[in-house]
């Protein structure tokens, strides 16, 4: 294998070399040089405070506590929509359980949480049997599109934190549609999306706004591994861990009504509705019915999905809905 560019003489110049890219042809070059540049200026903006190895994250993974805190916020988030004491429940990109296991708490018949991380399933089975609902709830861990089939329906499903995540969003959601008796339910929040100003989500070791933007995809995924994953390296965002699809809310919206959902709520940074005791509400309705604002603003997105009792004879009903008041 020959490694390195063939000079005029036909000598072999190493890669990096002046002789390397003086054969180079001008236009890759001039990428090369502006790269070059690029990597140097997106590192000088950036951190490596959070820069962990695959086995450091695997060993805090497996020694996560429950967090009582984070299932009461997303406990009381679901009981606002969706009730869910007596339901089944199904938890798609579950984590360590929390979720699952407040729910169960709360309540519900049973919760079956699917996460694709073996690390985080272990370490939600723990916390299940220490806090007394191994009984009610079960983890599995699979590619929930592709490796995971429901013993039965669902009455209800919640992806919390997830859905920029899944490479195939789309055939994501025809399957919770599936996995739903008829009348059940999907609560969905998630971001920040593509869009936005941290889309990429590169803020464990940059804080500069769109990077996915400013920088090339390259330079962008190289800087990371240098600085926050050094054991990753992916050649685009969709490789990273955790992956990212690159969705968008308008994306989201027409992948939920293609797989035969109907749209109760669908609002974008619903947090921001009870901030300062409503005063932020108005201006985040404008952002929610701007095509271009509710896309570069859209930081999180709150979605509540309904299936049909029965199937529907025309077209799918639902739109981006603009005046919507309550915080999610």
């Amino acid at each position: 294998m020959r490694i390195g560019s063939v000079t005029r003489d036909g000598r072999v110049a190493a890669p990096g070399t002046a002789k390397a890219k003086a054969a180079l042809p001008w236009r890759e070059a001039l990428v090369e040089i502006y790269g070059s540049a690029a990597r140097k200026v997106l590192r000088s903006l950036s951190h490596t405070r959070n820069r962990l190895t695959e086995e450091e994250i695997a060993a805090r993974a497996e020694r996560l506590p429950y967090n009582a805190a984070k299932a009461k916020k997303h406990v009381e988030l679901l009981s606002r929509y969706i009730s869910p004491a007596g339901k089944t429940i199904l938890d798609v990109g579950c984590g360590s359980g929390d979720t699952a296991i407040g729910l169960a708490r709360a309540g519900a018949d049973r919760v079956v949480g699917v996460d694709m991380d073996p690390h985080r399933i272990e370490c939600a089975q723990r916390n299940a049997e220490a806090e007394g609902v191994g009984d009610i709830t079960r983890f599995v861990c699979a590619d929930f599109v592709r490796g995971y089939e429901p013993r039965e329906p669902f009455d209800c499903a919640l992806s919390i934190a997830s859905f920029e995540h899944v490479l195939e969003a789309e055939r994501c959601l025809e399957k919770i549609h599936r996995s739903l008796t008829p009348g059940g339910s999907l609560l969905a929040r998630f971001g920040p999306l593509w869009l936005s100003p941290y889309g990429a989500h590169m803020f464990d070791f940059t804080r500069l706004p769109w990077v996915h933007f400013l920088f090339p995809e390259k330079v962008v995924l190289d800087v990371r591994r240098e600085c926050f994953r050094p054991g990753q390296a992916a050649c685009r965002y969709e490789d990273i861990g955790g992956h990212l699809n690159r969705i968008t809310a308008a994306r989201f919206r027409d992948y939920a009504l293609r797989a035969g959902f109907q749209i109760r709520k669908l609002r974008l940074n619903p947090e921001k509705d009870g901030k300062w005791r409503g005063l932020l509400m108005p201006l985040n309705s404008v952002l929610n019915a701007t095509p271009v604002l509710r896309e570069l603003g859209a930081l999180t997105l709150l979605a509540v999905l309904d299936k049909p009792r029965r199937a529907p004879r025309g077209t799918c009903v639902g739109s981006f809905p603009s005046t919507q008041g309550s915080a999610g």
